[in-house]
């Protein structure tokens, strides 16, 4: 007897899944043992032809736009806010120098214009100064506009060692020159090891060493060659020194640029405004020059143009007495108390 009933599909051993496609191969059907089931699924069909079609029209509309306007709004790459930010530095540090320079001719001409011997004792070193401070302010402000705590060791020690040694020697010289050798290696050498520590910090204590270490050396001998310079044409000497502590400066920004931000391992933070670049610059330069006039003096200073020109009769020694004793008496020669030429007193 057939149990089965009739309308009904038979029952067989296992499962039968049927899937139906078009003639596109899109799905259209499932039935599982001869019973269609409901599947709520829906294939759009895409036309490749068509997308490709609306992409080269949103690009050619883009193009059109661009050479109406000359301007393009798409997003800018790490490499072009890199090159953006290189520039703004250069026009700020040069809008800086400027004002700085304004700022102290005006004070010049309504305080001290009184001062005929002001300008040629302070004048070629507050200049100096001024072109030493813009030049590492914007140097630590492109270190600062990036994190760089993931830079390498070999990057790392470099900036210990450029921001301390340059510091300390472009300040500690000019200090040297105008204060002696003693205030110009104490601010040196304090300005360029804090500095130089406080910037490699992130990066390791290799780093804090170096920039120990350079602020040391940077200080002290900055100011020792400048005084060792003043009885031999130091004003022909400053223009080269100070344009080779430049060229450090400017080659230490493309190395960081090179390894920290093409590279990708510092992530940007927050670029140095303008206003905060004149403030900082204003301040150091302020203090500085208030200690070049009020501070201490040694021995051996710069106090005004005392020799000739390269080209005229050759320069006197400058360790000779410069008045006070007579031709061949050695005694009085050798008294204490009395100024040489290079401006250094004789102690017994």
């Amino acid at each position: 007897m057939d149990s089965s009933q009739p309308g009904k599909p038979q029952q067989k051993d296992g499962l039968d899944l049927r899937i139906r496609l078009d003639s596109r191969g899109q799905f259209i059907g499932l039935s599982i043992n001869e019973i269609p089931v409901d599947v709520p699924i829906t294939v759009e069909s895409q036309d490749c032809h068509s997308k490709e079609e609306q992409v080269d029209a949103s690009v050619h509309a883009h193009q059109s736009a661009v050479m109406q306007d000359g301007t393009d709004n798409a997003p800018k790459t790490s490499q072009q806010r890199s090159e953006t930010f290189l520039l703004e530095l250069l026009r700020n540090s040069v809008l800086t120098l400027f004002a700085v320079i304004t700022l102290q001719l005006l004070v010049h001409s309504l305080y001290l214009k009184q001062d005929e011997s002001f300008m040629d004792r302070y004048g070629w070193w507050i200049l100096y100064l001024d072109v030493s401070v813009v030049a590492l302010v914007a140097t630590l402000g492109y270190l600062r506009s990036y994190i760089y705590v993931n830079a390498n060791h070999m990057v790392g020690m470099m900036i210990g060692m450029t921001i301390g040694m340059q510091v300390g020697t472009m300040i500690g010289g000019v200090l040297g020159a105008t204060n002696g050798f003693f205030v110009g290696s104490i601010v040196g050498m304090t300005l360029g090891s804090l500095y130089g520590v406080v910037t490699a910090w992130c990066c390791g204590p290799m780093a804090v060493m170096h920039g120990l270490m350079a602020g040391v050396m940077g200080g002290t001998m900055g100011a020792m060659v400048v005084v060792m310079m003043i009885p031999d044409h130091v004003l022909i000497f400053m223009p080269i020194f100070t344009t080779v502590n430049l060229l450090i400066l400017i080659w230490f920004t493309y190395l960081f640029y090179k390894e920290c931000v093409l590279a990708e391992r510092c992530q940007v933070n927050k670029p140095i405004r303008l206003s905060n670049m004149i403030g900082i610059t204003l301040l150091t330069v302020g203090f500085l020059t208030a200690l070049m006039i009020i501070g201490p003096k040694g021995p051996m200073v710069w106090k005004g143009q005392k020799r000739t020109a390269v080209g005229d009769q050759p320069t006197a020694n400058p360790f000779s007495i410069k008045d006070g004793s007579k031709p061949g008496n050695p005694d009085q020669d050798m008294s204490p108390g009395t100024e040489m030429a290079c401006g250094a007193m004789k102690i017994p």
